[in-house]
């Protein structure tokens, strides 16, 4: 993109969204300086103001609202719903006119991320919109600040957007896919804990080799408002100079600080309860955003003993029907080092629960709020099976905390205190912390240096894709009462493949199902290595797959076919990392035909 004048990094976040951006220089001697992007928005009624964070909300006015231009904004003065503070602000008065986590309903695969279906409390299908739909006006909303106050085109520039490193093929084609109908050029999507780690050396340009050595393993801590992530990345020596690889990447958790504000909500309930004031889920919906304030303020910089959250009784006297709970420092620091960080063993694991059989919908928290098993678990490198093998346990040499949620120094000095039991348990030296850490902004500014690292101006990160992946394939067996033909897994992308690389499997072929609906399967695994020790490779295959692997959401789809062919078409595998992240997967027939299979949820789409 020779137009470009800018890399510009932007941190989608779950709770805040921030973009960050530094110039192109042809001269990489100069010293690369990353500027914080302040974000025009609404924060009360008619107000715009600029801040260097946009709180990832969307509140759809109410018609006297509407009528008076409260969400008019410098761009479009007829906007009827806005997206930032005001929006937030009014998630603790109206809970049901708000859409929040955004880009959690995007990784939910039990839903379609496409139907209107949010806010999910409300009954207005006039402002009901999809979770695609939602992350397209965040998105959009920051192309259009940034537009209003820089000279040089937002179209034109390089983007790159963070995603957790837990997002599978499809959620991320959906962020894509969200940025193309937010009208950006052509994206570049970047794991969040390795954009935290890219900002850390950025700040420690001329020291973080004095601070890490070959061997070092270093585990990233990004707990966020809505999702926990871990990653790890070793030092190693290439060629004789110090390389960074990224070797293993956590499950897809959502628990965060989204969890921390519902148990501040039951405990302020609680309260309310005790003294007398009975309070109703529309109530409660309330309390949790003001609980979602109170929790900011009081694990903020100087933050104040107590905070006071306020509920609106439901009569028609609503300011003398309201009422009052108390939620002290205190209490929000022992809940969360005690309730959410409590000392475990290394080889304790979260129980396995039941599922209903009838869920109300909704995103698909983990049921287990103790991030130090959920850490114990990725520690282990048993990727998403339950086995409680502890010798592929893995134990870092250092820790890098980032996330909202782990501006707590109670938080942080706990998962510190958690890690060394474990080293003295296992005999192994000490866990340090890297210090310096930025954990409002880092992912954004990490986004922007990972821009320089790809045009060669910088040192890059080195581990291709976070997952192994794998294909269903159906054996062929005669029928047989009450039992389905066998599954086999086959390997099509192995763990760590790089960005451009391509796989094929020239030795295997398949019969694919031409001109009719079918569904294909695919499964993942977030580990390099099976249980047995053994690394998939391309073509490998996998039957005990319910043991070993993630079963992903499937696609069902439509190939194409010409009257002249058959219904079953013999085709070779071939997969493709693309430069900017995404799995391509090619159904390769006789005489070179392809057929693409899209990791999306596309409907009814022949390929």
């Amino acid at each position: 993109m020779s137009q470009s004048s800018y890399i510009i990094g932007i941190d989608l976040g779950t709770t805040n969204s921030t973009v960050a951006y530094l110039p192109i220089q042809t001269d990489q001697e100069k010293n690369h300086i990353i500027t914080q992007a302040f974000i025009s928005q609404i924060t009360a009624a008619g107000l715009q103001e600029g801040a260097f964070s946009l709180p990832s909300f969307i509140y759809y006015s109410l018609p006297e609202e509407k009528a008076a231009k409260a969400a008019a904004i410098s761009w479009d003065q007829q906007r009827s719903f806005c997206v930032g503070r005001f929006a937030k602000d009014r998630g603790a008065e109206l809970p049901t006119r708000v859409i929040s986590s955004a880009k959690s309903w995007l990784s939910h695969t039990g839903i379609d991320r496409r139907a209107k279906i949010l806010p999910l409390e409300s009954e207005e299908e006039s402002i009901k919109t999809s979770p695609l739909e939602a992350c397209t006006e965040i998105l959009g909303h920051i192309r259009e600040s940034w537009n209003e106050a820089m000279k040089e085109p937002f179209e034109q520039q390089q983007i790159l957007i963070t995603v957790p490193a837990s997002f599978d093929p499809s959620a991320r084609q959906l962020v894509q896919e969200a940025a193309e109908m937010a009208r950006y050029p052509e994206v570049v999507l970047l794991e969040e804990p390795q954009a935290a780690f890219y900002a850390w050396l950025h700040a420690h340009a001329n020291s973080w080799r004095e601070q890490l050595k070959i061997g070092d393993v270093v585990l990233v801590v990004d707990i966020g408002g809505g999702t926990t992530d871990f990653s790890l990345i070793a030092i190693e020596e290439e060629q004789g100079n110090l390389c960074l690889k990224r070797k293993a990447v956590g499950s897809h958790l959502l628990l965060g600080g989204d969890n921390i504000d519902l148990a501040l909500a039951y405990h302020a309930k609680v309260q309310l309860e005790k003294a007398g004031t009975e309070i109703d889920h529309w109530q409660l919906q309330s309390l949790i955003h003001q609980c979602r304030d109170a929790k900011e303020k009081l694990l903020g910089e100087d933050p104040p003993k107590e905070i006071e959250v306020t509920v609106l009784g439901r009569g028609s006297r609503l300011i003398a029907n309201s009422f009052k709970a108390t939620i002290t420092q205190e209490e929000v620091t022992d809940l969360i080092v005690n309730g959410f960080m409590p000392m475990v063993e290394p080889e304790e694991r979260s129980p396995i629960e039941k599922i209903a059989g009838i869920q109300q919908i909704g995103l698909p928290f983990v049921k287990d709020p103790r991030i130090s098993c959920q850490l114990a678990k990725f520690l282990s490198m048993t990727g998403e099976s339950e086995t409680d093998s502890m010798s592929q346990f893995v134990l870092p040499t250092a820790v890098l905390f980032n996330g909202g949620t782990l501006k707590s120094s109670a938080l942080r000095k706990q998962i510190l205190k958690l890690l060394n039991q474990w080293a003295q348990k296992l005999k192994q030296s000490s866990v340090k912390e890297l210090q310096g850490a930025d954990y409002d902004y880092a992912v954004s500014q990490g986004a922007a240096y990972y821009g320089l690292a790809r045009l060669g101006q910088a040192i890059r990160i080195r581990g291709g894709v976070s997952r192994s992946y794998f294909v269903g394939i159906e054996e062929a067996m005669p029928a047989v009462p009450g039992l389905s033909p066998p599954l086999k897994a086959v390997c099509i992308v192995p763990f760590g493949m790089e960005e451009g690389e391509e796989r094929h499997l020239p030795n295997q072929e398949f019969a694919l199902a031409l001109g009719e609906m079918a569904t294909f399967r695919f499964f993942s695994r977030a580990t390099a290595k099976l249980s047995d020790g053994r690394e998939p490779v391309a073509g490998s295959e996998v039957r005990n797959w319910k043991k070993e692997l993630t079963e992903l959401h499937p696609i069902e789809t439509l190939m194409e076919k010409q009257d002249s062919e058959a219904k079953l078409a013999k085709v070779q595998l071939k997969s493709k990392v693309t430069e900017l992240g995404v799995l391509e997967l090619w159904c390769v027939g006789e005489e070179g035909k392809k057929w693409k299979l899209e990791f999306d949820i596309r409907h009814h789409k022949q390929q």
